[in-house]
């Protein structure tokens, strides 16, 4: 028992710690054409940058001419946005057969694309210790 109270007070101290440093990012996502429909955000370091498992995501619903989606909890570094506007709410990008997307999509710091998504370094900013707020566009194909 000796041995277990160091460890849970260490454990409780480390959470601690770890709560006290996350950040919390605001998405801006304007653009938006027609209030129909969910805003969804994924924030992604590299390693996850154009996937299904970002560690970070967030919804709100679409609200013309812009939402807010509000991500909290989120360590401090280096990261991109992704995301689009599921108008049909079924939670994916729905395409036409050429695989253009048929719903908004959007960038961190709007980088320039059209037949293929941008690379991580042209969508990358820094989340802060003390929070992030960035503004994004949907753009529509």
């Amino acid at each position: 028992m000796k041995t277990i109270a160091p460890l849970f007070a260490f454990a409780w101290l480390a959470l601690g710690a770890a709560t006290a440093s996350a950040a919390t990012v605001q998405i801006v996502v304007a653009n938006i054409k027609e209030a129909k429909g969910t805003i969804r955000m994924s924030l992604c370091p590299q390693d996850k940058f154009l996937g299904d498992d970002c560690p970070y995501s967030g919804t709100a619903p679409a609200t013309v001419p812009q939402a807010t989606v509000v991500i909290p909890n989120v360590a401090p570094g280096v990261y991109a946005v992704q995301g689009y506007q599921d108008v049909n709410d079924n939670h994916k990008v729905d395409r036409t057969l050429l695989g253009v997307p048929e719903e908004g999509v959007a960038f961190s710091r709007d980088p320039s694309y059209f037949f293929a998504p941008p690379d991580f370094k042209d969508a990358a900013f820094t989340v802060s210790p003390q929070g992030t707020r960035v503004t994004l566009r949907l753009r529509y194909f």
